[in-house]
């Protein structure tokens, strides 16, 4: 999906610029890629977040107008502020269509696990995006990953993820893990506490075996030295 946005230079860069341009409702950012000198720019905020709202998100492609210029980019980098709603800062990265791309995707979780209905085990999400290569007008919105089959100890990894034609992993040995399905810490402390309790019953028993049995060769002792 692609939008439309407009772009100013800006004519001034460092902290207090940035502070100045975010309360006069503009992001600072700067322009790159595809062998151009950066250009360091603002953006209007509300424009910018309206875009990330589509169905493309942050993949969304921007076509920037600099002026007379015109670029086409994707917003590869953007900075927010660690607790307000506030965008700090944004890096767009030129791109030409007809090339392919890395982008980060959402992955969406889908089903209900056996290991969770059946096995009382839990849902552990390690990671839930994964890189992609594609064309700029190719990448997914999101991909979906059914995980109703998993029982407790599976996982799935980024190769398990069903890519559609022309979308391929960035890193062809990417196995990091995406969702695995685990034993409550709870039922575990609790396993190993009645572990616990059954050790120490089996310990108790052999010592008072012992004890029998040495107060039966006592017995036994006294018996011969009275005779």
């Amino acid at each position: 999906m692609e939008t439309n946005l407009k772009a100013k230079v800006r004519e001034n860069s460092g902290s207090a610029q940035s502070r100045r341009s975010r309360g006069e409702g503009n992001i600072p950012a700067v322009v790159y890629g595809l062998g151009m000198d950066p250009v360091s720019v603002e953006i209007d905020a509300r424009e910018f977040t309206n875009a990330l709202k589509t169905e493309a998100g942050s993949n969304v492609i921007f076509n920037l107008e600099i002026g007379k210029e015109k670029y086409t980019a994707l917003a590869r980098e953007i900075q927010k502020h660690v607790y307000r709603n506030e965008f700090l800062h944004v890096d767009f990265i030129q791109v030409d269509l007809s090339q392919t791309v890395d982008a980060d995707v959402q992955v969406n979780f889908t089903g209900i696990p056996m290991g969770v209905k059946e096995e009382g085990g839990v849902v552990q999400t390690v990671n839930s995006t994964i890189t992609i290569t594609a064309l700029p007008t190719n990448i997914p919105t999101s991909l979906d990953l059914d995980i109703s089959e998993l029982n407790v100890g599976d996982n799935l990894a980024a190769a398990d993820v069903d890519l559609p034609e022309g979308v391929e992993l960035a890193n062809d040995e990417d196995d990091s893990i995406l969702i695995t399905i685990t034993i409550p810490r709870a039922a575990v402390e609790e396993e190993e506490e009645i572990e616990g309790l059954e050790g120490e019953e089996v310990e108790g028993e052999e010592g008072a075996e012992g004890e029998s049995s040495e107060e039966t060769v006592e017995e036994e002792s006294s018996d011969e030295s009275g005779e």
